[in-house]
């Protein structure tokens, strides 16, 4: 079965109402399996019987910069693990602190076996809004979506999320570190804006391997970031603003033509004054068109169709 690190980025560590919920997580997806002796059966990652071998890699602080703390986690998970014999890691899942979902939430974003898939979580306050997005070609933006088929249990493809329950396979990180190393994404945006830097850009791809490869040959994994995750300034003609560290991901793995997956079933909580949760969000808008007062949020809606050939996995 998979071998999967759970990534957490914490200023505070873990929110308390969040560890409980973390470990029920951890015991449901991880291989617990015995002899009659007590003693394993087998390695975690060489479980027949449907689990896995987890591990919680130690949080990383974001006391500085969130998207730094998130490209410094995922580099440990990458290049900064112990030598205990366990294989790298085929799955990363990001974990914001403060997330409390069901004991199988992981397990059934696993049974998918897909590069990019997540659960849908909501900011902490009301209206408690989803945090997936959807691109709308006219307008050349993210939209939010307004509502989609709340009790189906099909994925949905969509263009954005947020990193808080999201389930990353190993090869899209590897594919985005190529594409950092080789300057992939400045050469084909200098293009874009009608400039020709193929020269600069791949005299600073020399630069930048020669430090990675460094950093792999002398162990020192915190050397090793990627920027998998950054702000973007004009990343899209006619962008106001920047694109946040999560969008960013987002539209850097959609570039390179990995496809992104959305679980309705999957609503972990966001702890604030409680767990706000998809559940929250959907009273509202339900609410709000029983009142005839959606208003202006209309304008945002965008087309939603689970994709037909994926339907969700019940979890054991």
């Amino acid at each position: 079965m998979a071998t999967v690190d759970i990534v957490i980025v914490s200023h505070r560590g873990i929110h308390p109402e969040a560890y409980g919920p973390l470990m029920d997580l951890l015991r449901t997806t991880n291989c617990m399996c015995r002899n009659g002796q007590g003693l394993p059966e087998h390695q975690p990652w060489k479980c027949n019987k449907g689990k896995h071998s987890v591990r919680l890699m130690p949080p990383v602080s974001n006391s500085a910069v969130v998207h730094w703390a998130r490209n410094q986690a995922v580099a440990q998970a990458m290049h900064g693990q112990p030598e205990d014999g366990r294989p790298p890691a085929d799955y990363f899942f990001l974990m914001d602190d403060d997330m409390a979902g069901k004991p199988g939430d992981l397990k059934q974003l696993l049974s998918y076996k897909l590069d990019i898939v997540t659960g849908i979580a909501t900011i902490r306050r009301d209206p408690p809004k989803p945090n997936i997005r959807f691109w709308n070609v006219a307008e050349n933006r993210y939209v939010d979506p307004i509502e989609w088929d709340w009790d189906s249990p099909k994925l949905m493809e969509i263009d954005a999320v947020g990193g808080a329950f999201l389930l990353v396979k190993r090869n899209v990180f590897d594919r985005m570190e190529k594409a950092y190393l080789d300057c992939e994404f400045e050469i084909v945006e200098d293009a874009r804006r009608g400039a020709d830097t193929r020269e600069y850009w791949r005299r600073h791809a020399v630069a930048r391997r020669a430090r990675y490869d460094a950093a792999i040959k002398a162990g020192k994994w915190n050397l090793t970031d990627c920027w998998f995750f950054q702000f973007l300034d004009q990343a899209i003609e006619g962008q106001v603003g920047e694109l946040g560290e999560d969008i960013a991901f987002c539209w850097k793995a959609k570039k390179l033509g990995f496809k992104i997956f959305a679980d309705p079933q999957v609503l972990p909580g966001h702890l604030g004054v409680y767990g706000y949760a998809v559940p929250d969000y959907r009273a509202w808008v339900e609410g709000s068109k029983a009142n005839g007062d959606l208003g202006e949020l209309r304008e945002n809606v965008a087309a939603v169709e689970p994709d037909p050939e994926l339907t969700a996995v019940a979890a054991a």
